[in-house]
C-alpha cells in the first residue's frame, strides 16, 4: 500500500483551463419538407379529376416530394370505391401519367363522353340573375372537359358560346365588335357593360317613382282619343234606331181626333231585325 502513488487532487481552478473536445463539423443537409402543409382530402368518384389534381400537385410541390413517390402518394390518396375502379391497372413501378390515364378512363373522362359535354356547352344559358362571372366560369368548367387537350379549339368555343348565351342581345352585339380582346379581357368588358346597364335602369326607375303621378297626368293629356272601330252590326242597328225616332218624331206632328185615347191605341209593328231597311206599319183604331 505504501508503493502505490497517490496523485495529488488537482486544483479546481485549473480544472476550468481545459478546452472541451471538438466535435466533427456538422455537415450541410438538405433542408426539410414544409411539414405543416394541408394534405389534399381523399379523392372520390364524385369529385373533379382535374381540380383535385391542382391542389394534388401543390401539396407534392410543397412537401418536395420525389417524382417516384408521387403516383404512390396519389394512390393513397384515393377512396375505396374508386380504389377498387382501378386496382386491377395497377402495377409495379406504374409512372404519373400511367396512373392519371387509368383515373380518367375508369372514371368515364375519355373521348366517348366529350361530345356530351360540347353539346351541354351550347345549351346552357346564363340565368335571369346570374352573376356574368359565375355564369363564365361554368362555361369553362364544361368546356375543359369537351377540350381538355386542344386549347386553342376550347378558347374559340367557350368565346362563342359565352357571346351567344349571355341572354342580353344588346352587351352581345357589343362584345362581337371586340375580336381583338381575349377571353378574359371580353369577361371584363361584359361584366362593366352590364353594371352599367344595371345602373341605367335602376336609375330610370327611381326617377319614375319620383315623377311617377304627374308624369301620368302629363301623358294622359297628351294621349290622343282613338278612333271608334267600325262594326257592321252597331252600324245597322244605328239606323234601325235612326229610322224609328224620325218615325215618332213624324207622328207626334201629325193631328189626332181623339188624342186622349191615342197612347192606349197605337201599335208598332217591326219587321225581323236582319233586314237592313226596317218599315214601321203604324195603324190606330179610331
Amino acid at each position: 500500500m505504501a508503493d502505490q502513488h497517490i496523485a495529488p487532487p488537482q486544483d479546481p481552478l485549473q480544472l476550468n483551463d481545459q478546452q472541451p473536445p471538438q466535435l466533427p463539423p456538422r455537415q450541410r443537409a438538405q433542408p426539410a419538407g414544409l411539414q405543416l402543409v394541408r394534405t389534399p382530402p381523399i379523392l372520390k368518384l364524385s369529385m373533379d379529376l382535374d381540380t383535385y389534381l391542382r391542389r394534388f400537385n401543390a401539396y407534392t410541390q410543397s412537401i418536395g416530394a420525389a417524382p417516384d413517390d408521387i403516383p404512390h402518394l396519389l394512390i393513397n390518396s384515393l377512396d375505396d370505391e374508386t380504389l377498387q375502379y382501378i386496382e386491377r391497372h395497377l402495377v409495379e413501378n406504374i409512372t404519373l401519367a400511367e396512373l392519371l390515364a387509368v383515373l380518367r378512363r375508369e372514371r368515364g373522362i375519355s373521348r366517348l363522353n366529350r361530345e356530351d359535354y360540347k353539346a351541354k356547352l351550347r345549351k346552357t344559358l346564363r340565368g335571369r340573375n346570374e352573376d356574368v362571372r359565375s355564369f363564365y366560369s361554368k362555361l369553362w368548367n364544361i368546356a375543359k372537359r369537351a377540350w381538355p387537350d386542344a386549347r386553342e379549339v376550347r378558347e374559340a368555343n367557350l368565346r362563342d358560346v359565352f357571346i351567344d348565351n349571355l341572354q342580353d342581345s344588346s352587351i352581345s352585339a357589343r362584345l362581337r365588335e371586340r375580336p381583338e380582346l381575349n377571353n378574359e379581357q371580353l369577361l371584363d368588358l361584359a361584366v362593366t357593360l352590364l353594371n352599367c346597364k344595371n345602373a341605367s335602369l335602376s336609375r330610370q326607375s327611381e326617377v319614375n317613382a319620383v315623377s311617377g303621378p304627374q308624369y301620368v297626368s302629363e301623358q294622359a293629356i297628351t294621349v290622343e282619343a282613338e278612333p271608334p272601330s267600325f262594326d257592321p252590326q252597331s252600324l245597322v242597328l244605328e239606323r234601325k234606331l235612326d229610322q224609328i225616332i224620325e218615325m215618332l218624331a213624324v207622328q207626334n206632328c201629325m193631328p189626332f181626333p181623339n188624342s186622349t185615347n191615342y197612347s192606349n191605341q197605337q201599335h208598332f209593328t217591326v219587321f225581323d231585325d236582319s233586314e237592313a231597311n226596317t218599315d214601321v206599319n203604324e195603324y190606330y183604331d179610331w
